[in-house]
């Protein structure tokens, strides 16, 4: 699994691009665009870097703190998501920020492991919260490198259902989507729209457990897109089709040409057996095939239940198949497959074997789609 790194530091002015390097300065600090540098460096040996280039803080900060009810809000919702599902963070100091300084903070406060690089001496606020300080982005890439800080699969599950759990029935704040998207590089789409606790004919559900980190750790083990409830679903997706995660997943399928979605389902104690799956699309050769491939994967875990299926999910598959023209299946998991902290190694087995699934079905749509 690719180690995750956070970049962060204050934004260049445009017109540095073209003041020479002060002298005795490293070729890779005074580089104008330092991420862009650092991306490079560090997707060169493997490592993904989770920050998008857009959400570098500038010298704006204050200004725009000061409107509370402005868009700076969700954007300091978006780098905490993104430092929640990295393993590291890499702070450029040559322009402190309050906005970096607070997400080194952040990060090391959930364990993260945080390099910094900028001029010495450094704030005693900077020691305490980081492993490792250079005076140059070199030595740091190259520290970040050797480290290769990475969580163990089942344990970034774990955190990552810990920050999940705290909107399991929390409605989403005015504004906010009650989903959460997340791009990867295959054409195959995982979707967890109950991993969150919803509503369905006036009557309350309780989320299925950790499908939705499921979900997310498969987008960080094959690439895959992920789209998964991320609050409380006032109507559930799978039964209502005129829904906020119902248009989002419409436009993903259609813009992203995706070529098979994978529905992560939970199931109770009571129900047996623990494994079942059912698939749906246009053409029965094509979708068949591709349930068959994923029970010849998940039958080394335990024998697949009978082909049966839950009727309040039958409209969202039938959507997909039938309007979407796009191949699904849905994989109803049981409960002991999604105790990761009880029993983690069947949590790693299902998990790994949907992942070895995903990455041969998405390395053939993506080899037949080039």
């Amino acid at each position: 699994m690719l180690s995750s790194i956070y970049l962060t530091g204050g934004a260049i002015d445009p017109g540095q691009l073209a003041q020479p390097a002060r002298s005795g300065q490293n070729v890779g600090a005074s580089f104008a665009d330092w991420r862009t540098f650092a991306l490079t460096r560090l997707q060169n040996y493997g490592l993904r870097v989770v920050n998008p280039l857009e959400l570098a803080w500038s010298d704006l900060d204050i200004a725009d703190a000061i409107d509370i009810a402005d868009p700076a809000s969700d954007k300091v919702r978006r780098s905490l998501d993104l430092i929640d599902q990295c393993d590291g963070l890499l702070a450029n100091l040559e322009r402190p920020s309050y906005g970096t300084a607070m997400e080194i903070f952040y990060a090391h406060r959930r364990g993260k492991m945080v390099t910094v690089v900028g001029p010495g001496p450094f704030n005693p606020w900077v020691l305490s919260h980081s492993q490792a300080r250079f005076s140059d982005i070199d030595r740091a890439l190259q520290y970040i490198i050797g480290q290769q800080p990475h969580s163990a699969p089942a344990s970034w599950a774990i955190q990552a259902e810990a920050q999940l759990s705290e909107r399991y029935e929390e409605m989403p704040p005015a504004g906010e989507p009650d989903y959460k998207f997340s791009g990867g590089e295959m054409p195959v789409l995982v979707v967890a729209p109950h991993a969150t606790a919803f509503w369905r004919e006036g009557e309350f559900h309780g989320q299925e457990s950790f499908t939705g980190s499921m979900a997310a750790l498969l987008n960080r083990m094959t690439g895959c897109h992920t789209l998964t409830s991320n609050y409380c679903l006032v109507a559930d997706p799978c039964w209502y089709l005129d829904t906020p995660f119902r248009r989002i997943l419409t436009d993903i399928v259609q813009a992203g040409q995706i070529g098979l979605v994978l529905m992560l389902m939970g199931s109770s104690w009571q129900e047996a057996p623990g494994l079942q799956i059912s698939a749906f699309g246009d053409g029965p050769a094509t979708y068949q095939d591709y349930e068959n491939r994923l029970k010849l994967r998940m039958c080394e875990l335990e024998p697949i239940g009978a082909r049966s299926f839950d009727h309040y999910v039958r409209p969202i598959a039938s959507y997909l198949a039938d309007e979407l023209k796009v191949p699904s299946i849905v994989m109803r998991l049981h409960k002991r497959y999604r105790m990761p902290r009880l029993q983690p190694s069947l949590f790693m087995q299902a998990s790994e074997a949907t992942a070895a699934f995903l990455l041969e079905a998405g390395g053939e749509l993506a080899r037949a789609r080039a």
